[in-house]
């Protein structure tokens, strides 16, 4: 339970109790401290009662804040009060300059940098189109802490939407992602991003001996960046920002899950995409991954790239038609039954027994030296995009040596020092407190009128599709058990039965509906790619300007559902070439899907129609099962804000 701050002689302050730890509290803050109400009903200025302000501040602190955090929250409220002397009386009510935002701090941060950018101009390699204001901070929750962030904010209050966005960041992120900003700012929103704490995009090597920067980019970098972005918004244009939205993909949609859960007042919006949100669980998925199909670094993939190929169109020639046309996706690939057998040495020959072994492994997921299941794997139809060397790629076992057993690489070999049973334990055990989010719990987010989209790809073998159904399933369990006891809870966890996923999920999925909506896009990659239409936005490929609306775009989609309650019905993917659309297709509402409607161009969505679908106890199996169980068993996981 958080406390209010709500000092008792100032009324700007009894009428704006301030929850601490959250970012728009303390944007109320800022506007009020230092500010008194004049007896013509405006709010005068008198720079003398701040030092009141402060004792009256700490006195509340000692009252209502337990002794270990009243240093940290004391530093946190005299902060805010410096911010209210610089954005009120500094300037007696009126908006700070684009250059005088270098002096604002906020929660933990300080400006480096406020300069005006006129085009032409190029930032971060980036052309920029419009003129904005350009704030450049850092911010330092540890000693170790270097979270380099970037606020564009439109130049005025005229070319402001009233809205803010935070830009997540795929993998390791090391640098902002100024093609977001670009884009963001061309659309009229305050918008930020930030190198989640470290320099250096897809390498591991920051994270040895440095635990709170692997802290910064696995919990808490966005909090701070948005704490920052809406205070640099509200000193600007003298106005709070009215709606604030997060969008990312991969590890970006991990992050935005992250923000439902645990800091369910900092967005109104969020667009979650392919999100890798049971984090250590999909870690260790990536080496399982990596060790079957490159089990020697450096030497080609057991299963070759036109083989994989061959594989994907073997199970196409079974499955494509299951969904009514014939047209090179498979709509629903939890549907689809295809035996991989009829390809090895006792089929057509097609594969030898250790390719045959390696598809079979990446079906099954991950699996421990004695056969237990650990984590769900790829989907039927994806063959052609696995990725061998992603592991290797993306230095994840090197990250498990640094930063679960503090070794380097070498010594450290992850191929032959992990296992999937006890360095599985370990692994999880250690990531978990900064970097999962698996909770079904977003009570706090939902009752406060968040919307959260999420979407996925199901050829993604990167972080396997199956992993955002089940979790739609853990919401729909948890709307069922969230009023009983941890005891009550807990039974019916451990009893938990494909009947009971099934049966939830009908009777309570439109429950979940009215505040997440989950869209699996079919013959899509990880983040997009493949041969299916994916230009949605979010994170995943971006269609271009005129297709950026509530039909066609996700984030467009979520502000329309935040800002005029209408929540979307479908999302239509699209594909182009070079300017040019050559496919759309609508996608819906798990578990309803596109249905052709018979006639009309295949590659038009016109052509479909969203037909609702009852999700039978068939397919749910052993593994989702295991993952459903993870996420409710982890609903009470709230990682610490700090």
């Amino acid at each position: 339970m958080r406390t209010a701050v709500t000092p008792g002689k100032y009324p700007a302050l009894r009428s704006n109790p301030v929850p601490i730890g959250r970012a728009e509290p303390i944007v109320s803050l800022q506007l009020v401290v230092g500010a008194e109400a004049r007896p013509d009903g405006k709010w005068g200025c008198d720079k003398e009662i701040h030092k009141e302000i402060h004792k009256e501040i700490e006195m509340k602190i000692k009252k209502e804040v337990s002794p270990s955090s009243r240093v940290r929250r004391a530093r946190w409220a005299r902060g805010a009060v410096c911010i209210g002397a610089i954005g009120v009386c500094g300037v007696a009510n009126a908006a700070l300059t684009c250059s005088q935002l270098a002096t604002v701090t906020s929660d933990a941060a300080t400006m480096t940098a406020a300069d005006v950018i006129t085009p032409p101009a190029t930032v971060g390699g980036v052309a920029v189109t419009v003129p904005f204001c350009r704030v450049q901070g850092t911010a330092r929750p540890s000693t170790d802490s270097e979270i380099k962030f970037e606020v564009w904010l439109p130049p005025s209050l005229a070319d402001w939407t009233g809205r803010m966005k935070v830009n997540g960041t795929g993998g390791y992120a090391g640098a902002t992602p100024y093609a977001r900003l670009n884009q963001d700012i061309g659309d009229g929103f305050v918008t930020a991003g930030s190198n989640m704490g470290h320099d250096g995009g897809e390498s591991a090597t920051w994270t040895l001996g440095h635990p709170e920067k692997v802290t910064d980019w696995g919990l808490r970098a966005h909090y701070y960046v948005a704490t920052a972005a809406k205070t640099l918004a509200n000193a600007l244009y003298d106005k709070p920002v009215s709606h604030s939205y997060f969008e990312g993909c991969s590890n970006g949609g991990r992050q935005a899950l992250m923000m439902a859960q645990n800091y369910p007042t900092l967005f109104d919006g969020i667009a979650a995409g392919a999100p890798s949100n049971f984090y250590p669980d999909l870690l260790m998925w990536l080496l399982w991954s990596g060790r079957n199909q490159t089990p020697v670094l450096g030497q080609p993939a057991v299963v070759s790239a036109a083989k994989r190929t061959a594989i994907t169109q073997r199970v196409l020639q079974v499955c494509d038609a299951a969904d009514g046309l014939i047209d090179g996706q498979i709509t629903n690939p939890r549907a689809c039954q295809f035996n991989i057998d009829s390809m090895g040495p006792s089929g057509d020959g097609t594969l030898t027994s250790q390719e045959l072994a390696v598809a079979k492994a990446m079906y099954a997921g991950t699996t421990s030296e004695t056969g237990e299941q650990r984590y769900t794997g790829a989907k039927f139809g994806g063959e052609a995009d696995w990725d061998p060397n992603f592991a290797d790629n993306g230095g994840y076992g090197v990250f498990i040596g640094h930063y679960v057993y503090g070794v380097n690489s070498p010594p450290f070999d992850w191929r032959r020092d992990i296992n999937f049973s006890t360095v599985y334990d370990q692994a999880k055990a250690a990531l978990t407190p900064i970097t999962a989010a698996p909770s079904p719990d977003l009570t706090a987010f939902k009752n406060r009128g968040g919307k959260l989209i999420q979407f996925a790809g199901w050829n993604d073998s990167v972080v396997p599709p199956d992993g955002s159904v089940n979790y739609f399933h853990a919401l729909t369990l948890f709307e069922k058990v969230r009023v009983l006891s941890k005891t009550s809870i807990d039974r019916i966890v451990d009893q938990l039965s494909p009947q009971d996923v099934a049966a939830m999920a009908a009777a309570l999925g439109p429950r979940v509906r009215q505040y997440h909506r989950l869209f699996m896009l079919p013959a899509v990659a990880h983040c997009g790619g493949s041969t299916g239409p994916s230009s949605i936005g979010g994170g995943m490929p971006e269609p271009p300007q005129a297709f950026r609306d509530a039909d066609h775009h996700v984030v467009s989609a979520v502000i329309k559902w935040v800002e005029e309650g209408i929540a979307p019905e479908k999302i239509i993917a699209t594909r182009f070439s070079g300017t040019t659309l050559t496919l759309s297709r609508p996608v819906c509402p798990y578990p309803a899907q596109a249905v052709y409607n018979g006639t009309g161009d295949v590659n038009s969505a016109a052509s479909f129609t969203c037909v609702a679908q009852t999700e039978s106890a068939s397919s749910i199996n052993a593994g989702d099962i295991i993952q459903i169980k993870n996420s409710l068993n982890q609903r009470a996981l709230l990682l610490p804000n700090r």
